[in-house]
């Protein structure tokens, strides 16, 4: 299941990042078993200044 949640603070605005999250549940229970970010989004800094948020999330995340 897909779901997203607030993290912590952006690198350039201080607002903080919206992290997409997989979470992985257990066939036998409901119980949450796994949970990966697979993407980290800030709004504000994606319209206003793409590349250079494009730079700074690839140098500490490892992604764009």
């Amino acid at each position: 299941m897909n779901i997203t949640r607030y993290g912590e603070p952006c690198p350039l605005c201080r607002k903080p990042l919206l992290l997409d999250v997989l979470q992985v549940r257990s066939a036998q229970s409901d119980f949450l078993t796994a949970e990966r970010a697979t993407g980290r989004r800030c709004p504000g800094c994606q319209a206003t200044r793409p590349e250079q948020r494009t730079e700074v999330m690839r140098d500490r995340y490892g992604d764009a």
